[in-house]
């Protein structure tokens, strides 16, 4: 577990990524967009959330059938089709005009009430009625309440099947894995099936040059085509498909939810009910997650040695450079920020809790925040500036004071606790400059402009990037920490993979922390050294750690 620093070599090749690069991002305010998002009036559609429960049917005619599950959902739609044309043509109904069979449950809800059961029959009699709508999925959809199309299960009235509830789960996730992303090849395939319609429809025209490569493929797709021929169309498949799925799928003008879109949130928002929360069976061993007590033994001695160094260094420094008594205000700031930083790398070897971003990451940022305003400071070497470092904390200590003394005069029998602490904060903001000579500033820090500007004029930008903002996002609670550390995705697919709490608390501990945390203290003190160094005498100069 302990590795030591001074011989751990970086590197490592550097990999291609098929991933937008940072330059490509334009600038909105104080938003980066990709570029996906510059373009006007795109709207980003969650296929598994909003756009997969109304292909239910689809996915799981493909899902179950493979290859053969898109001619078999193409008979069994043709021969609904038939049915309303045939009533249609004899004048028993009118055909609506907007029906377009897709597949999509939406689409069968359209399908006139007085030719549903006649559909039924007509499926059962060409023997694909029971294909189409196997009785575990009648099994699976008939727990959903207000779903579209569900009169497609009333051909399992009164004989229904016995299957197990651990059986209809099973079939279900499985079709969800299958579908779970709209490049899945079930997914690509069911849109292929909503295509087919709207070209039946004519409501597809295409250009005569992608007329000619389509329909030379469309044909012999899925199975008859070669990887190369499924490469080229399956991209024009999913295109085609976002292009109009927008008006079904996205929300309407006025803000309502169309029934494909209201449909996705009753399915999604049931599956609570109807089925449980799973973890992860493979949970680690004690051995995997927590180090030994030796190995633990053996890194703190490591690291507490390179801190003594470290310490030993800084010692020369602060106790033979002249620290002007005059006025010390540039001393006493860079030896303040030094030492309040050792302190705390001792806190961080000595508790192997804080071995981890989750826990030990504000220790990491406040040492490289530290380092940054160190060399700010003394690379500007301006007096006014320490004296206002003094005078920023100061008013904030006077500005808690205020506050306090305000809550007390509000009680009416205050704590004897509360007058001792007011007490102490009083002789804290007097003991220098009288409290009514001392200004209180309400800016974010002493220097008025942020920690990512004072890194970038210091020439630290990278590490700031690197190591303080996704040290802070841990400090702050951000989103991504609390992914990272806290929460853990829920197993079952049926639950679309929402974020549960983390069952185990048991954290892994690794030197990569602490190591990094050394390698900035040690900078820092470095920093420090070299601050005092051009004020010492040639034969007196203090011993300084080699430049980062």
């Amino acid at each position: 577990m302990a590795t030591n620093r001074k011989q751990r070599k970086s590197g490592g090749s550097k990999s291609k990524r098929n991933t937008s690069s940072l330059k490509q991002h334009r600038q909105s305010g104080k938003i980066l967009q990709p570029p996906f998002r510059t373009l006007p009036k795109l709207q980003s559609l969650p296929w598994l959330r909003d756009t997969f429960p109304d292909m239910l049917w689809l996915c799981s005619v493909i899902s179950q059938h493979g290859d053969e599950g898109m001619l078999l959902a193409a008979k069994f739609i043709d021969r609904v089709e038939s049915v309303i044309d045939a009533a249609a043509a004899d004048g028993r109904v009118e055909k609506p005009e907007d029906l377009l069979l897709g597949g999509e449950l939406t689409s069968f809800e359209q399908v006139p009430e007085e030719l549903r059961s006649e559909i039924i029959d007509a499926l059962r009699r060409d023997d694909i009625y029971e294909e189409g709508v196997p009785g575990v999925l009648a099994r699976v959809l008939g727990k959903y309440s207000d779903m579209p199309g569900a009169w497609l299960l009333n051909g399992w009235r009164r004989r229904e099947q016995i299957i197990s509830p651990d059986v209809q789960e099973r079939y279900l996730a499985k079709m969800v894995l299958d579908s779970s992303t709209g490049r899945t090849a079930v997914a690509t395939r069911a849109k292929c099936m909503i295509l087919r319609a709207r070209f039946k429809a004519r409501k597809i025209v295409l250009t005569p040059e992608i007329s000619d490569e389509w329909m030379d493929i469309l044909p012999r797709y899925p199975n008859r085509v070669t990887e190369e021929e499924r490469r080229r169309i399956e991209p024009s498949i999913r295109a085609a498909f976002l292009a109009f799925s927008g008006e079904k799928y996205g929300s309407s003008p006025d803000g309502s939810d169309g029934p494909a879109l209201a449909w996705a949130k009753t399915f999604w928002r049931q599956n609570w009910k109807l089925y449980k929360c799973k973890t992860s069976s493979d949970q680690a061993s004690d051995s995997d997650m927590r180090a030994s007590k030796g190995t633990i033994t053996a890194a703190q001695r490591e690291w507490h040695t390179e801190l003594d160094d470290l310490q030993k260094i800084f010692d020369q420094t602060a106790q033979h450079v002249d620290p002007d008594l005059y006025n010390p205000d540039r001393y006493e700031v860079l030896t303040g920020i030094t030492l309040r930083m050792l302190r705390s790398l001792s806190v961080l070897i000595g508790y192997p809790a804080l071995w981890t971003m989750e826990h030990g990451s504000s220790i990491t940022r406040a040492l490289l925040e530290s380092r940054i305003v160190l060399k700010w400071l003394f690379q500007r070497n301006d007096p006014e500036l320490f004296a206002r470092f003094k005078d920023y904390g100061r008013g904030r200590i006077k500005l808690l004071k205020l506050h306090l003394e305000e809550y007390r005069d509000s009680l009416t029998d205050p704590p004897p606790d509360l007058d001792r602490n007011i007490e102490y904060l009083n002789v804290l903001v007097n003991q220098d400059i009288w409290e009514e000579f001392q200004d209180i500033s309400i800016e974010g820090n002493f220097a008025g402009i942020d920690t990512r500007k004072m890194a970038e004029q210091v020439g630290l930008l990278s590490e700031y990037r690197l190591l303080f903002a996704p040290a802070s996002a841990s400090v702050h609670g951000e989103w991504g920490a609390l992914d990272q550390y806290v929460l853990s995705i829920c197993e079952n697919p049926l639950h679309r993979h929402h974020r549960i709490p983390r069952s185990d608390l048991s954290i892994r501990l690794g030197p990569e922390l602490v190591e990094s945390a050394i390698s900035i203290a040690s900078q820092l003190v470095g920093d420090y050294a070299q601050a005092f160094t051009d004020d010492e005498p040639a034969d007196e100069k203090v011993e300084t750690l080699p430049s980062p």
